[in-house]
C-alpha cells in the first residue's frame, strides 16, 4: 500500500516492534514533549456507487485495504476497521530544532474499545510530514508498523519511538504518527455491535522525549542488528576484498534511504573472487562459493545482503543497493522481510541433506546458472538479477525497461532471450558478455492478392539451431483480412527467427499452444495446450516444419511442466491428474515417445499429483515432485530409486525443479501467493549415494 518505500515485509513481521511499551513499562524522566500540531482521523471507503442501469453490470470496487490516499479526513480519534472501510486516527509533532533522541514515547489514552474475539490488535505507523495532515498521509513512510499490541482492557498506550523520531528527524522536524486495528475488513465479525473493531483515542496525544545521541543497537554485538534508525552490521564478507564491519542509519524513512555512517576493514582479501556475466556459465572456471552465515556485500551490483538480523527479538533479512555516485555513500531499501523458514517439522525434508530456502527478488523465471547462481528477472525493479540461491550473495544487476518474463538460455552465443511483461512487438535479448540489452522489431509482411504486414507480440520461446529462436507469437488481428492471406482465429502464430529477429520461415497460424519447446537430438518441435502435445518435424538445413499426424491429442489437464530426456527418445509432461486420467486414481507421469505419445514402455508413479520434473543431463535419472516429495527414478526401469520429503509451509506451491548447471544442486522454484513481493527458492545437493536397489513406490 506504501507508495514510497520499497520495503517489502511479510505479514508474520506484524508482529514485530521497534520497541513497544505498554502500560506496565518502568518510569522514564524526559526533559522536553513535541508540540502536537494537527490531528485527524483518515479514513478510507467505497462510496455508495449509483444504481445501474438496466443491462450495465456495475463497476468492481477496489478492495478496502490498497488505496493510497485516504478517501476522505474527518475527526474523532477513530482508529476503527470495519467490513466497508478504514479509519486511522493520525497525529503530527513539531520537534522544532531537535535533531537526535535519546529517548521517546509516544502516549495514547483510549476513550472506547471495540473488541472482536475478546483482543483489540492494533498498529502504529510513523512518517516524516510537511506539518500538515491530508489524503497522502495515509501510506506515507515504512509499510512496518512500529508497534503491533493488543490493547483489550488497557486505557493508556505507551508506546517506544526513539527510532523512529530518529529515522523521520533525519529528513523533517514533523513527525506523523498513524493508528489503526490490525484486523482486515474482510476478518470483521459483521455480527457484533457496532459493526466495527479497534479503538477510540482521546486528543490528548502526547509525545515526551529527551534530546540527545541516538541510541547504537547491537554494540558489541556479533551479530546485525537493527532498531529502525541504524543498521549495524559487524562482519561483511566482500569477494576478492575482505571482511569489513558497517553502520548504516535511515536518513529518509518514507524513502527508505540509509547512509553509510562507518565502515572498517578488519580482514585482508580473500582468495575468493568476484563472478559475474559469461562466468557463471563455465562451472570449471570457480568453485562453489563458501556458506558463509553472515552478511555479503557484491562489489559489482553494489548490493548488501545481510542475513539474520536482530530485531526486537526477531529475525529479519535485509537487502540495500548502493546508490552510485553518492557521497557519503548513500543505499537504497530494497526489501526487510521475514527470514525464510521451512516447515516448522524438517525432520526427513530436504533440510536434513544439507539443502536449504532463499527469497529472492519477485521473477516470473530463472535460468540456472552454476553452483547455486542463477539469473533472474526482478519484476519490481525492471532488470535481470544474478543471485546466488546457497548463499544469498548477489551478483551483476542488469537494468531494463519493463518486467522480464520467460526466459531462455542460448548457451553458444551468451545470450538471453526473453519475453516480457506487459506484451510488446519485439524480440529482446541479454547479451552475458558485454551486459547489454538489445531488441528486435516482430513484423513479417504475408503475400496475397495484396501484400498484409502482421505485427507480432511475443509468448513463449524456445531455442533451436546455430542461434535461431522458435516463438509463438500473437497478433491482435480480429477480422480475416481474406484477399489469400493466412489468418489465424486464436491471433496465434508459430514463427523461426534468428537471433536478431529476422524471419526465417513464413509463420504459421496456430490454434491455442501455451508452451513451445524444441528437441535439438531429434530435431522435434513440441506444441503444448494445457491439455492437448503436438509434435512436428524439424529439418535444419531447410527450416522446414512437417506436422507428425496423430500427436495433437490430449496427454492429460491443466499441465505444469514439460522435459525431454538428453537423447529425446522420451518426454515427461507433467498433468496434476496424470497423464492417463482413467488409470484409476493412479498419479503418472508417462514416458511418451515424442511422436506416438502412448506407445509407451511404462511409466513414473508418484504419490500424488504430478507437478515438474526434469532429466540430468546423463540421462541417469527423471526427477520429480508432486509438491510433497522429490522422486528420483531410474528413467529405464521406471522405479524409485529415493524419495526425500520436501518440508514445505502449507501454502506453498512448486512452479518447477531444474538441476544446476553443474548438477550439483537441486533447484525447486516455488509459485506462492503468501510471496507477493519476493520469489522463494528452496534447493538440496544431489545426494551422491542414489540407490541402486530399486524400489517401487507402493
Amino acid at each position: 500500500m506504501n507508495a514510497y518505500l520499497p520495503v517489502k515485509i511479510n505479514s508474520r513481521l506484524l508482529s514485530l516492534v521497534v520497541g513497544v511499551l505498554v502500560c506496565c513499562s518502568s518510569p522514564v524522566s524526559f526533559a522536553d514533549q513535541a508540540l502536537l500540531i494537527d490531528a485527524a482521523v483518515l479514513a478510507e471507503s467505497n462510496p455508495e456507487p449509483p444504481p445501474p442501469a438496466e443491462e450495465d453490470v456495475p463497476p468492481a470496487q477496489p478492495d478496502i485495504g490498497t488505496s493510497t490516499d485516504a478517501t476522505y479526513v474527518s475527526a474523532g480519534g477513530w482508529a476503527v476497521t470495519g467490513t466497508n472501510f478504514i479509519d486511522a486516527a493520525t497525529m503530527v509533532f513539531d520537534f522544532e530544532t531537535t535533531t537526535t533522541v535519546s529517548q521517546a514515547t509516544l502516549s495514547l489514552t483510549v476513550a472506547s474499545s471495540y473488541a472482536q474475539d475478546g483482543a483489540i490488535p492494533i498498529e502504529v505507523y510513523y512518517f516524516a510530514d510537511d506539518g500538515i495532515i491530508d489524503r497522502s498521509d495515509y501510506s506515507r513512510g515504512p509499510t512496518t508498523p512500529i508497534a503491533s499490541p493488543d490493547v483489550a482492557g488497557l486505557s493508556q498506550i505507551d508506546v517506544d519511538v526513539t527510532a523512529a523520531v530518529n529515522a523521520a528527524l533525519s529528513s523533517s522536524q514533523f513527525i506523523g504518527f498513524r493508528v489503526q486495528s490490525s484486523i482486515l475488513p474482510t476478518s470483521v465479525d459483521t455480527t457484533q455491535f457496532p459493526p466495527w473493531t479497534g479503538i477510540r483515542l482521546t486528543d490528548s496525544y502526547l509525545l515526551d522525549f529527551t534530546a540527545g545521541e541516538a541510541p547504537v543497537p547491537g554494540s558489541g554485538s556479533s551479530t546485525p542488528t537493527y532498531d529502525g534508525f541504524t543498521v549495524d552490521v559487524p562482519n561483511i564478507d566482500i569477494p576478492g576484498v575482505g571482511t569489513a564491519s558497517a553502520q548504516f542509519r535511515l536518513i529518509d524513512s518514507n524513502s527508505g534511504l540509509f547512509m553509510l555512517t562507518a565502515a572498517e576493514l578488519i580482514e585482508s582479501p580473500t582468495s575468493e573472487s568476484a563472478v559475474s556475466g559469461v562466468e557463471l556459465l563455465d562451472c570449471s572456471a570457480f568453485s562453489a562459493p563458501a556458506l558463509i552465515n553472515g552478511a555479503r556485500y557484491s562489489m559489482i551490483s553494489g548490493i548488501l545482503d545481510v542475513p539474520d538480523v536482530d530485531f526486537q527479538d526477531n529475525q529479519v533479512d535485509i537487502r540495500l543497493e548502493l546508490i552510485d555516485g553518492t557521497e557519503p555513500k548513500l543505499f537504497r531499501t530494497l526489501s526487510i522481510a521475514d527470514v525464510v523458514a521451512g516447515s516448522d517439522s524438517m525432520t526427513e525434508s530436504i533440510f536434513t541433506l544439507g539443502g536449504g530456502a532463499q527469497s529472492v527478488e519477485a521473477t516470473r523465471d530463472f535460468i540456472p546458472l552454476c553452483h547455486g547462481w542463477v539469473l533472474i528477472g526482478d519484476s519490481v525493479n525492471n532488470r535481470m538479477v544474478e543471485r546466488n540461491i546457497i548463499t544469498g550473495s548477489t551478483g551483476a544487476t542488469y537494468p531494463f525497461t519493463t518486467i522480464p518474463d520467460q526466459l531462455t538460455l542460448d548457451d553458444a552465443n551468451n545470450k538471453v532471450f526473453m519475453t516480457v511483461h506487459p506484451e510488446t512487438n519485439r524480440l529482446y535479448q541479454l547479451d552475458l558478455t558485454t551486459g547489454i540489452f538489445s531488441s528486435s522489431g516482430l513484423r513479417q509482411d504475408f503475400p496475397g492478392i495484396v501484400q498484409h504486414t502482421y505485427g507480432f507480440a511475443l509468448r513463449d520461446i524456445a531455442m533451436g539451431e546455430d542461434g535461431n529462436v522458435f516463438a509463438i507469437l500473437f497478433d491482435s488481428i480480429t477480422i480475416d483480412p481474406e484477399q489469400g492471406i493466412p489468418f489465424a482465429e486464436s491471433g496465434l502464430w508459430l514463427a523461426l527467427l534468428s537471433g536478431t529477429g529476422n524471419f526465417l520461415t513464413q509463420s504459421m497460424p496456430l490454434e491455442e499452444p501455451i508452451r513451445i519447446e524444441y528437441d535439438p537430438i531429434l530435431n522435434h518441435v513440441f506444441l503444448t495446450t494445457a491439455s492437448n502435445l503436438a509434435t512436428l518435424n524439424y529439418d535444419p538445413s531447410t527450416h522446414d516444419l512437417s506436422f507428425i499426424e496423430g500427436t495433437d491429442i490430449p496427454v492429460g489437464s491443466a499441465c505444469t511442466d514439460f522435459a525431454i530426456s538428453p537423447d529425446g527418445a522420451s518426454v515427461a509432461y507433467s498433468c496434476p491428474e496424470g497423464n492417463r486420467p482413467a488409470a484409476g486414481g493412479e498419479f503418472s507421469i508417462v514416458d511418451m515417445s515424442p511422436t506416438d505419445y502412448f506407445d509407451s514402455d511404462g511409466e513414473w508413479l508418484l504419490g500424488s499429483a504430478p507437478v515438474s520434473a526434469t532429466f540430468t543431463e546423463d540421462g541417469a535419472y527423471l526427477i520429480a515432485t508432486d509438491n510433497e516429495k522429490i522422486y528420483f527414478f531410474n528413467p529405464v526401469s521406471h522405479l524409485v530409486l529415493e524419495d526425500f520429503e520436501l518440508g514445505l509451509l502449507e501454502e506453498e506451491q512448486i512452479e518447477k525443479i531444474r538441476l544446476s548447471r553443474d548438477g550439483g544442486f537441486l533447484i525447486i522454484y516455488l509459485t506462492n501467493v503468501v510471496h507477493t513481493d519476493s520469489s522463494k527458492f528452496y534447493w538440496m545437493p544431489i545426494p551422491s549415494d542414489i540407490g541402486s536397489d530399486l524400489k517401487p513406490l507402493f
